[in-house]
């Protein structure tokens, strides 16, 4: 039988403690995130409630975060209540092995693994992004709706649509249409458009002019936004405008929406680091990111083989004080190596898939040696 009611048990108690320790963690982490928001209320249209909603909505990605230390947490208190009441004592009494009671955690770690890589797949990037869009909408008046068409911006009489931000802020599939009179007169479209200086380059650009006798077309393969600008005010007798051109996007309304690459989901950050790679620009953020995504469900497992040498050694001994404390230096190390390590990759050009893994392995290897002992 794959599931057990031995398996079964182990399982709800490890399932119950790790989820009551998630609920605690993601708690403090939502106030302590309100209290922070309180700083922005008032500016524009952002109200306590919008605070709120805000805060709500990072509820998955906070979830996403503390997973595996609560996981941690949670199995050393679920497992050592089964040791401090002799029950695993019992259950070797029994006849039940060491492996068998090994097997009945890793099924429970393999559930848990897929349950928070389905998180971190579909919830809580679509979360992220309608947080990121209702923050910055009641903050930035420019700023009017982010769909699932994208990013739109109104630049005095140019409409902006910018259909993906890159974390670098490079905007992909921009298209920019001027009213007149209710009339439209220009669309224009553009592949790409990077931020340079205080700047951006357009590239490979298509224009179409609307005139009341003709359409024309033209294609371009760059131009700046206000080379851009001036060329076509010019061209279409557009009064008013001077050396203060309108900008394409606010470098400031990228920061407040972009999106953090941990955010997105392992298909998002593949796409990016394809269209990086196909274009010859620099991946390694977004590759380092891939691959954290990747290792992060993983390091549910492993934190819950983690757990086991601590019960096995100390079946009757130990208070619930020690191994929280147990659990919580665990968890800072595990932390602080893994953004060692990427902090590292990303300085020394250190392989990305390495440097995301490699805290990983270490854990494992301590988890595998210390069951070892134990059992």
């Amino acid at each position: 039988m794959m599931f057990g009611t031995l398996d079964r048990y182990i399982g709800r108690s490890i399932l119950l403690t790790s989820l009551l320790v998630l609920l605690t963690l993601v708690a403090l982490a939502s106030i302590f995130a309100f209290i922070s928001e309180l700083d922005d209320v008032g500016k524009g249209a952002y109200t306590v409630s919008g605070a709120v909603q805000y805060v709500f909505l990072t509820i998955p990605g906070k979830a996403y975060l503390l997973f595996a230390p609560a996981v941690l947490l949670g199995s050393l208190l679920g497992l050592g209540a089964l040791a401090s009441n002799s029950e695993l004592t019992v259950m070797r009494a029994s006849g039940v092995s060491g492996a068998r009671i090994i097997r009945a955690v890793v099924i429970t770690g393999v559930g848990l693994m897929l349950l928070i890589a389905l998180i971190g797949e579909t919830v809580m990037p679509r979360a992220e992004q309608i947080a990121e869009e209702l923050r910055l909408t009641a903050l930035e008046k420019r700023l009017s709706v982010k769909g699932s068409r994208g990013l739109w911006l109104k630049s005095t009489n140019h409409y902006v649509n910018v259909g993906t931000v890159l974390p670098d802020f490079t905007l992909l599939d921009v298209s920019v249409h001027r009213f007149e009179k209710n009339s439209l007169v220009m669309a224009m479209s553009a592949a790409r458009a990077r931020l340079q200086d205080d700047d951006w380059l357009l590239e490979e650009i298509e224009i179409t002019l609307f005139s009341a006798s003709k359409v024309t077309n033209e294609r371009l393969p760059n131009m700046t936004w206000k080379q851009f600008i001036r060329r076509n005010t010019v061209t279409s007798n557009i009064e008013g405008l001077s050396e203060n051109y309108p900008d394409l996007v606010s470098a400031d309304v990228l920061k407040s929406i972009s999106v953090s690459p941990e955010s997105l989901s392992a298909i998002d950050l593949y796409d990016q680091v394809r269209y990086l790679k196909d274009n010859q620009l620099d991946s390694r953020r977004i590759e380092l990111a891939f691959w954290v995504k990747i290792a992060s469900p993983l390091s549910t497992l492993v934190m819950l083989m983690l757990s086991l040498p601590f019960v096995f050694a100390s079946q009757r001994s130990g208070s619930a004080g020690q191994k929280i404390f147990i659990g919580i230096m665990l968890g800072i190390i595990y932390v602080l190596l893994n953004k060692l390590l990427t902090q590292l990759a990303l300085a020394n050009d250190v392989s990305p898939a390495l440097s995301a893994l490699l805290p990983l392995m270490c854990f494992l290897g301590v988890a595998i040696v210390g069951i070892q002992r134990t059992t």
